[in-house]
């Protein structure tokens, strides 16, 4: 019999997440936050593509209060290696600035109810009681040391706020509301896992040139009850026609030498890596609200953010856990090295770096398909620009629908020698049953 790709153990148990204190809720001098766009590579360290800075740019889309924490908290977040991922804090800093606004002046159901600690709202004022939840949430994810930002936005709002009973009211509404949104957590960062390597066939090893692994973290997901939700088929075996193809296909359009894949083809892998697409695809929502301002103001913003923030806080465990799951090999590995059917070709090369960790299923397709299909769902389908932050110069391109850009980014995987067909194919259905579990919350109330 053809040796298989066999999954590993069954997915070990998630460790809760959690803060260690609740922040206070200090003063400082008044500041300005500006988009920090990061740059972001292939991490030796947490798999994925790590945010590392780069200078600050002008958008519009940031001026609103929504858009303000999440920068600050993409910057005090975004440490790739935080105790924290920086997704889950992205997340639950959303989830706080919509459960604050809602406390404060009930338009849509909370991500988590009132407990019985929680200060009646007593007037307080909606802005106040938003960047008090995100700022007890930033502070308490992330090193005093860097406070200062997060301080001067909550700064800012107080001064904006001419009614001080309203003022003191916000304060304790959001700094409870922060502080149970960090308490259902748990009391610890998740443990981290490096990826399983193996010398069979058809496994994981650490992939040429560089020949590094990454870890993972044993996250628990937001959504679903546990980290085995989503699990789906395995990928192909190696003696299956489904992997022939799919080996045939990633050869013939993936490699650096490749006289089939266009010129365009690897521009547009290249424009694809690296960068961070949950934060790109945010961006992609927040311009559009501020394009087309929402009934709902500020409420429709933190609902639409915190369920975008959440969608990707669960890829990010879905995807890295079941790469870990099945322990997929590379294509490179799987070319270089061949197989039953597969002829080896020892000097094939990808066109792109591969990335340090398993390969099935696709993280780019996931996420790309995450975002796409609940902004879709939120807001309907628009030609857009889609920004590449991470790389240098910025640079965007244009897109006649959201499902246009899904497309292009899973099929860039392929072109850049990275992955196989069905990895792609896997990631898009988890995206897409991640979305469509997410865009069922914080309904407005009847």
């Amino acid at each position: 019999m053809t040796p298989t790709a066999k999954p590993s153990a069954p997915l070990p148990p998630a460790t809760r997440r959690s803060f260690l204190s609740a922040a206070s809720l200090g003063t400082a001098s008044l500041g300005t936050a500006s988009l920090l766009g990061l740059s972001a590579c292939e991490g030796t360290m947490r798999a994925g593509h790590d945010p590392r800075p780069a200078p600050d740019v002008a958008e519009p889309a940031l001026a609103t209060p929504i858009g303000r924490w999440l920068v600050v908290a993409d910057r005090l977040c975004g440490d790739p290696n935080a105790a924290w991922p920086r997704a889950d804090s992205i997340a639950l800093v959303t989830r706080a600035m919509h459960d604050g606004l809602n406390a404060a002046q009930p338009r849509y159901h909370r991500w988590l109810p009132r407990n019985g600690t929680e200060p009646a709202s007593n007037g307080a004022s909606p802005s106040v009681t938003l960047a008090a939840a995100a700022f007890t949430v930033v502070t308490g994810r992330s090193n005093p040391a860097a406070h200062g930002d997060a301080r001067a936005l909550l700064d800012a709002t107080l001064a904006a706020e001419p009614a001080e009973a309203a003022r003191t009211a916000g304060l304790a509404l959001g700094a409870a509301i922060g502080t149970a949104t960090l308490a259902s957590a748990g009391p610890r960062p998740p443990a981290k896992e490096t990826f399983p390597v193996f010398n069979e066939m058809g496994r994981w090893r650490p992939a040429p040139p560089a020949g590094r692994n990454s870890y993972y973290d044993l996250s628990a997901p937001l959504l679903f009850p546990s980290r085995d939700s989503l699990l789906g088929p395995p990928p192909p075996t190696l003696d299956s026609p489904e992997y022939l193809a799919d080996v045939a296909e990633t050869r013939r359009l993936g490699g650096t030498t490749s006289t089939d894949r266009t010129e365009e083809q690897g521009d547009i892998s290249r424009f694809w890596v690296p960068q961070l697409i949950p934060r790109n695809m945010m961006l992609v929502l927040l311009r559009r609200m501020t394009a087309r301002p929402l009934p709902g103001g500020v409420w429709d913003e933190a609902r639409m953010a915190s369920i975008l923030a959440t969608a990707f806080a669960d890829a990010d465990v879905f995807v890295y856990g079941y790469k870990a799951h099945f322990a997929y090999w590379r294509p490179v590995t799987g070319i270089n090295l061949g197989s039953p059917g597969v002829r080896p070709d020892p000097i094939w090369q990808p066109l792109l770096v591969t990335p340090y960790h398993p390969e099935y299923p696709s993280g780019h397709s996931a996420d790309i398909a995450t975002g796409t299909h609940v902004i879709a769902g939120l807001l309907g389908e628009f030609p857009f620009t889609y920004q590449a932050l991470e790389r240098q110069g910025r640079p965007t391109r244009d897109f006649p629908s959201l499902a246009a850009a899904r497309t292009e980014c899973s099929n860039s995987r392929i072109w850049c020698g990275a992955h196989f067909r069905h990895a792609c194919n896997e990631g898009e259905r988890i995206g897409q049953a991640i979305a469509t579990k997410a865009l069922a919350q914080v309904q407005r109330i009847a």
